[in-house]
């Protein structure tokens, strides 16, 4: 469907509150009204954990509420029905998942018989959603507008402009995890923005604004093997361009030590070292 000229204007203000610079406490308390004026509805949450294998991913969590609704107990309880929820298995299946809506999956009378809603989504007041999965590193967050089962449920309309929203949101997170990084004299670990050895060597490179060649030049590897480690960078940042990729990577401890390589310096051919020997 074609969005009209008032879906596009709500699109554009949304776009724009986005991208005020904000540290992350602000952008929290920012959020709701941002995206409910441009999709009208009662809840909003932004959940996201550590994907590492076996490992309870409830105390790494991070949750974002308006209104609070989500107590510890049933967020636990989230987490043990994770298998029967119908996102988390299409996620699987395919990764980034959506937008998403729960009725895409369940009926209303499916929707009150399941678990989900009896002992989570009932208590909450959700009966209908609409949903977009992300991943960064090694977490996994999903960002969810809600209303009551009683309530219209989400258009082709709302899906397209959540569609646009959603990489937004996460430019917008990227860039308030910096400022408050920034402000608290912190800097986010490597380790959990989920890169090798390899692809932070090449990260170095990558967030001083160097090309593939020049990164291939300067770590002598080739051209192509380069490519392939910024690419993966891109996938595990969760970001679209190596201009984005910079901007979170100069926001690690990846940025504390000078790089192994002066740019400028001229390498010798490793042929030469030996004969110089």
């Amino acid at each position: 469907m074609s969005l009209t000229e008032q879906d596009l204007h709500a699109l554009q203000l949304a776009l724009l509150a986005l991208h005020e610079p904000r540290d992350l406490e602000e952008l929290e308390a920012a959020i709701p009204a941002i995206l409910m004026a441009a999709i009208p509805s009662e809840f909003w949450f932004w959940s996201e954990s550590s994907v590492l294998g076996g490992k309870d991913p409830l105390p790494s969590t991070v949750l974002w509420q308006r209104p609070r609704r989500f107590t510890p107990r049933l967020l636990k309880r989230v987490f043990e029905l994770l298998p029967e929820m119908p996102f988390s298995a299409r996620t699987m299946k395919v990764g980034a998942a959506g937008p998403l809506r729960l009725s895409d999956f369940w009926t209303p009378r499916q929707i009150r018989a399941s678990k989900l809603y009896k002992d989570v989504y009932r208590h909450v007041g959700i009966g209908r959603m609409l949903s977009t999965a992300f991943f960064r590193g090694n977490r996994a967050g999903t960002l969810n507008l809600c209303r009551s089962l009683d309530a219209r449920d989400y258009t082709e309309r709302d899906r397209k402009l959540f569609r646009m929203l959603g990489p937004h949101f996460i430019q917008a997170l990227v860039a308030a995890e910096e400022r408050s990084a920034r402000r608290h004299g912190e800097e986010r670990p490597l380790p959990s923005l989920g890169l090798t050895q390899r692809e932070g060597q090449i990260g170095q490179w990558l967030a001083r604004g160097r090309t593939n060649p020049e990164i291939a030049r300067i770590l002598e590897m080739k051209p192509r093997t380069v490519e392939k480690h910024v690419e993966n960078i891109l996938i595990k940042l969760g970001v679209e361009n190596r201009t984005t990729a910079a901007r979170m990577l100069v926001g690690t401890d990846l940025m504390r030590p000078e790089p192994a390589s002066d740019p400028g310096e001229v390498r010798m051919p490793a042929r030469i070292k030996r004969a110089a020997r």
